[in-house]
């Protein structure tokens, strides 16, 4: 009997790979990265905005097929030696940074091998600034998961995320309040914890409904004056 591949378990928590949220922004990209084995010519890009959990999602794919990660400074070697310590799965984080010759070779070596290799990015890889024409072909056609921006229940939990990687305790209140209000992006989610953070006052207890209304009322002023 083949192996059946395992579906990523998740669950609302602290920023790890087992404990990924799956919400209408992740879902069909959480989908597609679980169908691994079926990605047309061995490779998927995974491109989303900044704080869309790009990281967050490939480190999970990583763990659950034991896949390696290619440093961005790598040489065709080094790149085609840590291919194959993964056994043929391999993880390219902000694939656009890295180096042209090492990228073209494992995306050779998994079209012809029936290889894994994941690519993240901001943008689609037909938009990375790639001089090799073969890399840039090969780049144009690859397929492509999309990370949207969050809805509210996926933008809540982004919110408490950003605000305990920076030491901000937000109180279930403040964090209703402000994720009913708040544009629906992930750049808004860390815009509001730096407007937080001016707010509070070191040592603080967790953040009150009257200092998320301040800070919400700093971001619009700010909002308005780039607009301005």
């Amino acid at each position: 009997m083949s192996e059946q591949p395992r579906l990523f378990e998740f669950r609302m928590g602290e920023r790890s790979p087992d404990t990924l949220v799956v919400a209408d922004a992740n879902r069909d990209a959480a989908r597609l990265l679980t169908d691994w084995r079926a990605w047309p010519g061995g490779a998927l890009a995974l491109v989303g905005p900044k704080g869309s959990g790009k990281s967050h999602l490939a480190l999970a794919w990583a763990l659950e097929v034991g896949a390696r990660q290619m440093d961005q400074a790598s040489g065709p070697d080094e790149a085609a030696s840590v291919y194959r310590d993964g056994g043929g799965r391999l993880l390219i984080e902000d694939a656009a940074a890295a180096g042209e010759a090492a990228m073209w070779r494992v995306l050779d070596m998994a079209r012809s091998g029936g290889g894994a290799v994941l690519l993240t990015g901001v943008k689609a890889p037909g938009e990375w600034p790639v001089s090799l024409p073969d890399l840039r072909s090969r780049l144009a056609a690859l397929p492509v998961a999309r990370l949207k921006e969050p809805d509210e229940a996926l933008l809540d939990v982004v919110l408490r995320r950003i605000c305990r990687e920076q030491f901000i305790q937000l109180s279930d209140d403040a964090a209703q309040y402000l994720v009913r209000r708040l544009p629906r992006t992930f750049a808004a989610a860390q815009a509001c914890a730096a407007a937080l953070d001016a707010e509070l006052v070191r040592g603080a207890k967790p953040v009150s409904l009257a200092v998320a209304k301040k800070a919400l009322a700093r971001m619009e002023a700010s909002r308005g004056g780039e607009d301005g």
